[in-house]
């Protein structure tokens, strides 16, 4: 009886790491670029090999976690290398039930829950806002800045206009606020870029108002604010472009500066790079909750 349960708990446990193995090449064939998909089909190989040698399987679902790991760190985007936690953190918990006694395994699954708890309560206003609807009635649709390379937009920034093209189709009265500053390797402000993409896409120019001295979301929103104010408008109707991720926090941090505002998102990344960064704005949120800012 004993020998019979015990190899039930063997199987069960090749499953699962089966199950990991697939669910890891999984999310690396429809995650990020078409060009790196052959990772995912290394990663099948390596599931192939840990079913035909169960003794190894152990040692090939932490390889598989670490090569994960080791090629979302590879990529400069911020999103990639937060997405990476995750496989470390798996390959933590797997070397910790591997090894260790009850009570650092107890202590470890306590970190975890609490660890899950604070993601999930953070996530759940974060993607309340990201599929948010903007109202019909703005008067002023500012658009959040992002990296200028050169003066080219990044993927994140030109995301983010198609957004605000999207919402100034939809709201034909209502003029655009471009905001941000120049920062380093960019040979324009943000605003100047965005202006320059809007106007391409055939935004008449009297639409288009200029913010250019903001370094941060609460300057490039009151900064924003006063352009507004400028213009003999007011900000009792406005929606504000960003990413997904990034609406809930920027329309909070409207609201502490006297604004009302809603929120529209620009276009997702790639999923993996999306999940980085919407891990990455929860210990954002977690701080504005917390500190105020």
């Amino acid at each position: 009886m004993e020998r019979t349960q015990s190899t039930k708990r063997f199987t069960l446990l090749h499953a699962a790491g089966l199950l990991l193995i697939l669910c890891t090449a999984i999310a690396v064939f429809f995650g990020i670029h078409p060009r790196y998909r052959i990772l995912s089909g290394v990663m099948i190989v390596l599931g192939a090999l840990a079913a035909w040698k169960r003794a190894w399987m152990f040692w090939i679902v932490v390889l598989v976690q670490a090569m994960f790991a080791a090629f979302l760190w590879l990529f400069p985007q911020a999103g990639y290398r937060i997405a990476s936690v995750v496989p470390l953190a798996i390959i933590g918990m797997l070397l910790v039930f591997r090894f260790c006694k009850k009570p650092v395994k107890i202590a470890a699954s306590v970190v975890l829950a609490l660890g899950a708890a604070l993601l999930i309560a953070a996530e759940i206003p974060i993607v309340s806002a990201a599929v948010q609807k903007p109202g019909a009635d703005a008067q002023y649709v500012i658009v959040l800045g992002a990296a200028v390379y050169g003066e080219t937009p990044s993927v994140t920034l030109e995301h983010r206009l198609e957004g605000a093209m999207r919402c100034l189709a939809a709201i034909p009265e209502a003029k655009a606020v471009v905001s941000g500053g120049q920062g380093a390797g960019e040979d324009i402000s943000e605003a100047e870029c965005m202006r320059r993409y809007l106007s391409e896409h055939g935004i008449a120019s009297e639409r288009i108002l200029i913010e250019d001295r903001s370094t941060s979301t609460k300057e490039n929103l009151a900064f924003s604010k006063a352009v507004i104010e400028a213009d003999g408008g007011t900000t009792d109707r406005v929606v504000i472009v960003s990413s997904g991720y990034h609406l809930y926090r920027a329309q909070k941090t409207a609201e502490q500066l006297g604004m009302r505002a809603g929120g529209a998102a620009g276009a997702d990344g790639y999923p993996i790079y999306m999940f980085g960064m919407y891990l990455r704005e929860a210990a954002a949120v977690w701080k504005l909750w917390v500190f105020g800012a």
